[in-house]
């Protein structure tokens, strides 16, 4: 009796002392790992242009430094003569911690590639619909991440996930039903982040005829200021599924015009000089493509003039159309150029008995 508690005291000692060794060697590893991700990799990624991968570097590094430990303490558990349920749940316990550390190495990897692409791309394209849509996008990540590591835990336990995941689609099917308005208008302002027909600060002519500047793209509408100073709020589907003028797209170099109509004894010739010259005179009014004036009309009571030009600031097309009209006003003026009223000669006829 005495002889078998001696070798088994002796079976415990060299078995502790082998975990023991095994998880100073993982230990060991895992602190070289992470010198060698500190030391070597960050010096590589230093010299790129990028801080990106400086970024992800450092997210990674210490979750996989005790992703080893806890490797190294799974195998150093299952050398020790321990009860068999003892190891299990020990080793459940550990397995969920390592899938806990992946999932939280995965979501913040992907938190880093957002908002490298926020600070990075999103800003500099001024697209306000990225900037509204990528803190959801980044809650959908965490929240499919988290149901992905919930699942493989339940899977490594034996348990049903037919059931849940049954659940969770009826779930999503209920949830999509109840907001198919919200969810359609969600996606058509996706489609516009895509698309990206119209930016904030552009200005707009929808189907209906109201015109005004895109103030905000939401995740459920789009704002626009009208040029009463009203705001004019659009679900975004009905922007995706209309006609939408962008006046500032591709450039916002915006076409005016000046209509006027002069005595049948004017000097069309004449006109069109001072209209140019005006035009040309004007510094909003852009070179090229040139001014052009047409005589178009030969009306009632005048001679119908048009002059087609085209402004630098499509926000300011209204303000140089009243500066253009004025000073053809005051120059057809002073060259003694009339502009007729509409006239109507009416004749009586007496009827004699």
């Amino acid at each position: 009796m005495n002889i078998t508690i001696s070798e088994n005291l002796k079976l415990w000692g060299e078995e502790i002392i082998y975990a023991i060794l095994i998880l100073l060697g993982f230990w060991l590893l895992a602190r070289f790992v992470r010198y060698f991700f500190a030391r070597w990799v960050s010096r590589f990624t230093k010299h790129t242009e990028t801080e990106l991968d400086d970024k992800i570097i450092e997210a990674v590094k210490t979750p996989v430094y005790y992703i080893i430990i806890l490797f190294g303490l799974s195998l150093s558990i299952s050398e020790l003569p321990l009860p068999l349920k003892v190891i299990t749940i020990t080793d459940g316990i550990i397995y969920i911690l390592g899938v806990c550390i992946g999932v939280y190495i995965v979501y913040n990897v992907i938190s880093i590639l957002i908002e490298w692409y926020t600070h990075n791309i999103a800003i500099k394209s001024d697209s306000q619909v990225e900037e509204e849509f990528l803190p959801l996008i980044e809650k959908v990540i965490f929240v499919f991440i988290l149901i992905t590591g919930l699942i493989v835990i339940l899977k490594h336990f034996n348990y049903d996930i037919l059931s849940l995941v049954t659940a969770l689609g009826v779930a999503s099917m209920a949830i999509g039903l109840a907001a198919k308005d919200t969810l359609a208008n969600m996606i058509s302002g996706f489609t516009l982040m895509v698309d990206r027909p119209f930016r904030v600060g552009d200005r707009i002519q929808l189907a209906g005829g109201e015109t005004g500047d895109v103030m905000e793209i939401g995740l459920r509408c789009t704002r626009i200021r009208t040029f009463e100073n009203n705001i004019l709020v659009v679900p975004n589907t009905e922007l995706v599924n209309t006609k939408v003028i962008n006046q500032c797209f591709p450039d916002s170099v915006m076409r005016g015009k000046a209509k006027v109509g002069v005595a049948y004894g004017a000097d069309i010739d004449k006109v069109k000089a001072i209209m140019l010259d005006i035009a040309n005179s004007h510094p909003q009014i852009v070179k090229t493509p040139p001014p052009i004036v047409l005589f178009t009309e030969f009306a009632d009571s005048s001679l119908t003039v048009q002059m087609f030009y085209w402004v630098k600031n499509c926000m300011e097309v209204g303000i140089v159309q009243d500066e253009i009209n004025c000073k053809i006003k005051k120059r057809f003026e002073e060259e003694g150029i009339e502009i007729p009223f509409p006239i109507r000669t009416v004749y009586l006829k007496n009827n004699v008995n």
